[in-house]
């Protein structure tokens, strides 16, 4: 080997570089074409319940029904994840100059999925996707939503 070519690349690492480029430029110019999920319908829809999420100062969220019922905060060292939520629909929120304190929709779907919606920009997220343990809180949420429509009152009082 002279000291010209000392430093060349492999051939084969360089068509590995090369296939490596092509399929994902394939993948671009045919990822359009596959099959994507479905988008939600009302009829995939259990049940849903609005509800205001209000952070106050300790980092606790405070979850308020749409009939003004105030669920039981949750408390800021299980809030992380809430609160990640939160505060990227509140971005979107925020730079649409949409109202701050509008309700978020939580729905159960029928394939028990739970999806999370912006009453306001539209967006919709499935809680799902983060890990059973991250949706734990909002579902836990939902439950309490289902448990105050079905009358039962383990919650706590209506906020002011």
């Amino acid at each position: 080997m002279t000291a010209e070519h000392a430093h060349d690349l492999p051939k084969p690492l360089l068509l590995s570089a090369g296939a490596l480029v092509l399929a994902a430029i394939l993948l671009v110019i045919v990822g359009d074409d596959l099959p994507q999920a479905p988008p939600t319908t009302p009829d995939a829809i259990v049940s849903s319940h609005e509800v205001r999420l209000r952070t106050l100062e300790d980092g606790a969220i405070v979850p308020v029904l749409a009939d003004g019922t105030r669920l039981p905060a949750i408390r800021a060292e299980q809030a992380g994840f809430v609160s990640g939520v939160i505060r990227g629909l509140s971005r979107g929120r925020k730079l649409s100059g949409s109202d701050a304190d509008a309700p978020y929709r939580l729905s159960r779907m029928r394939d028990g999925r739970l999806l999370l919606t912006d009453t306001v920009t539209g967006t919709e997220i499935d809680l799902d996707v983060f890990g059973r343990d991250n949706a734990r809180t909002f579902a836990e949420l939902w439950e309490q939503g289902e448990a105050r429509a079905a009358g039962k009152s383990y919650l706590t009082d209506s906020a002011p």
